[in-house]
């Protein structure tokens, strides 16, 4: 299962502000880089507004796809779902594994490809989520 680092909206935002990124639909695009990631939208469950958590979502992260799936209304900051409502920050997933081999921290035994092993078909994907992890590392302090 993939491992993913939810970057908020109000970061994509200052980003953006500052001229390093732009955002078209649902594609980022790194302005320096001249590199696109599809972006996917999701959550984090900060607080409970009313009701109570019975589903767990609190501190959690849900693409706004799980939340439809689940059959939870999202508007904005606002989640509910049944007789539960959330306060929720808005923003998308970005892939941790690719910050990590940015960052040069030690993978998994039998990653090769993640320590800076040769190149295969997926090396050009791999590559580019090292730029947006990269990218990300740079920029979100």
């Amino acid at each position: 299962m993939a491992d993913y680092l939810f970057v908020p909206q109000s970061v994509l935002d200052k980003w953006s502000e500052k001229g390093r990124v732009e955002v078209k639909g649902h594609v980022l695009i790194l302005l320096r880089e001249n590199k696109s990631f599809q972006l996917t939208g999701a959550v984090r469950f900060l607080k409970m507004e009313a009701g109570e958590d019975v589903k767990g979502l609190l501190q959690k992260v849900k693409t706004l796809a799980a939340l439809k799936q689940m059959g939870a209304e999202h508007y904005r900051e606002s989640v509910i779902l049944g007789d539960s409502a959330y306060q929720v920050q808005q923003g998308f997933l970005a892939d941790a594994n690719a910050l990590r081999r940015a960052a040069g921290v030690s993978q998994p035994p039998g990653d090769k490809k993640a320590a800076g092993g040769t190149k295969t078909q997926q090396g050009e994907k791999e590559g580019e989520q090292d730029l947006l992890a990269q990218f990300l590392l740079d920029n979100l302090q």
